[in-house]
């Protein structure tokens, strides 16, 4: 099996066509024009009638070739989606190739509009194939002068290569996505990206993929996680920032094992300042390059904002005493529910694993109808982008991705958000929802200042798009049904060239947006 690359080139043509009236009505009326113009007996109002002729016919011309454009872009588009086919396709005999690329045509050209396509013409070629195709047009006004039709043809040539292909999609599943259709629209355009990307193929050689769910963490418990990634020792900067030592344990994993019906879903903290931003390999030697668990607290029971009250406080006393009390966890039920999209206990939030670098199509197509919106805690696109840029890192945390530098793979990632960094706030001393950088009243980011702190995610957003196409990444960005002209900014910045960004305002533009970067990753060029 292999991964199939396209080069299309094409040409295109119109030639006019006349039957033997046309001729011959032509010929008239040229020899009628010549025996006026030398006869002087004439007078202005045969002259005005006579010259609505050639006016006539030049007004015939532009709406008859006005047809045949459009007529051209039929062709060429059915041509596209037929070569693509077969560039894609394992078919290896010319009939075999045929038949998949007239599918395709036939598919993609209504041969109840205008234009009459003749037959699907293939040649192939060692490493290319060619196809050809024609479509003839009846004119209107032309005929008067002996044009009875026009004849539209268009050609390309699909040339295939065999480099590989590296993608990780990073897509936003928060509570949003929720709203006017908006998840169901992401599933039908990623299964879209995969389908077009895959073909025929369910395990193509040089073709690997990953899906990257993000809300305000991300959930790395997938085929190919380590423990030894992991903040075991809770020796991390801020590992148990919410807990008081002298009322129980503060290490996130120790909690987690004292709560009867609850264990470690696979979220994760953002790491401390530089590693959040940097693909720095997790070691045992720097605990700030390891990876802490996602674990957001009980909230005090006589908290009226409280957005994740699932445990009994166990103590009395002020609220701050209440939720830093890790005594309760220990040995102890607590109220659970982990269905989206409404969802509570210490892993609230926590989306679906990521899916790491991988060939096979029926993992893909199930886990992107898997995606889910998540409500509360925001958005953090940082997060998400870092997940993105690991997946296809060739060193831990994952190791699926190959070389940086190899001159024989392409990598790509494909980030999408329908909302800005955003934090919920709550009017209580912990001044926000828990995300992974904690609560914004302890002021990771600096500030407890929610406007303030959301500049702070989109600078590490911008960080990391140019550190990851400095590694040669090409990025494609999507803002999806969104009115934010600041993130837009970012978004258009951070993809490698600025036709890679889509503002998609629709659920069917966000389809032809994956649609087109699909194309273009299958390295789709149109010339001539």
């Amino acid at each position: 099996m292999r991964h199939t690359i396209l080069h299309f080139a094409r040409a295109c043509r119109v030639s006019l066509s006349t039957g033997m009236r046309g001729i011959a009505a032509s010929l008239s009326v040229r020899k009628f024009v010549t025996d006026f113009a030398a006869d002087q007996r004439g007078n202005l109002a045969m002259i005005f009638a006579l010259s609505l002729l050639p006016l006539t016919a030049a007004a015939g011309a532009a709406v008859d070739l006005n047809r045949a454009f459009i007529v051209q872009q039929r062709l060429e588009r059915a041509l596209d989606a037929a070569g693509l086919a077969v560039g894609a396709s394992p078919a290896a005999t010319t009939e075999q190739m045929l038949a998949v690329a007239q599918s395709f045509f036939d598919a993609n050209y209504n041969d109840k509009e205008v234009g009459v396509p003749g037959k699907l013409l293939l040649t192939p070629g060692d490493s290319s194939v060619t196809l050809a195709a024609t479509a003839e047009l009846p004119t209107t006004i032309m005929s008067v002068v002996g044009f009875d039709k026009l004849t539209v043809g268009s050609e390309i040539t699909v040339v295939r290569e065999t480099k590989a292909l590296e993608i990780a999609m990073v897509l936003d599943n928060t509570g949003s996505m929720a709203w006017n259709g908006k998840i169901g629209a992401l599933r039908t355009a990623s299964e879209d990206l995969v389908s077009i990307l895959f073909g025929d193929q369910d395990t193509p050689e040089l073709l690997r993929m990953s899906l990257v769910p993000f809300v305000t963490s991300v959930n790395i418990k997938a085929e190919g996680f380590d423990m030894n990634w992991m903040d075991v020792d809770g020796n991390s900067q801020y590992h148990g920032e919410n807990f008081d030592p002298n009322r129980g344990p503060t290490n996130h994993f120790e909690l987690f094992n004292g709560i009867k019906n609850a264990t470690w879903k696979g979220c994760v903290e953002m790491r401390p300042e530089p590693y959040d931003t940097l693909d720095t390999a997790p070691t045992k030697t720097n605990a700030n390059t390891l990876f802490v668990p996602y674990f957001w607290p009980d909230e005090p029971d006589t908290e009226d904002d409280s957005h994740n009250d699932y445990a009994d406080d166990r103590i009395s006393g002020k609220k701050k005493k209440r939720q830093k009390n890790g005594a309760k966890y220990m040995g102890y039920n607590v109220s659970v529910d982990e269905i989206p999209s409404s969802t509570k206990g210490p892993n609230k939030s926590c989306a679906r694993p990521l899916v790491p670098l991988t060939n096979s199509k029926a993992t893909l197509v199930n886990e992107v109808r898997a995606m889910e919106p998540w409500y509360n805690s925001g958005t953090n696109i940082a997060e998400g982008l870092a997940w993105g840029w690991r997946v296809l890192s060739p060193g831990a945390p994952f190791t699926e991705g190959r070389s940086f530098t190899d001159p024989d793979v392409q990598k790509a990632l494909i980030l999408l958000t329908d909302g800005n960094n955003e934090i919920v706030s709550q009017s209580t001393f912990n001044k926000s929802d828990y995300t992974s950088f904690g609560y914004i009243g302890k002021q990771r980011l600096g500030t407890n200042d929610i406007g303030t702190a959301r500049g702070k995610v989109d600078k590490k957003v911008e960080e990391m798009c140019t550190r990851i196409k400095d590694q040669g990444v090409r990025i494609y960005t999507i803002t999806f049904q969104l009115n934010s002209p600041s993130l837009e900014d970012v978004f258009r910045e951070c993809a490698t060239e600025p036709e890679l960004y889509f503002d998609s305002p629709s659920n069917e533009q966000l389809r032809e947006a994956f649609q087109a970067i699909a194309y273009d990753l299958s390295n789709l060029r149109l010339a001539k």
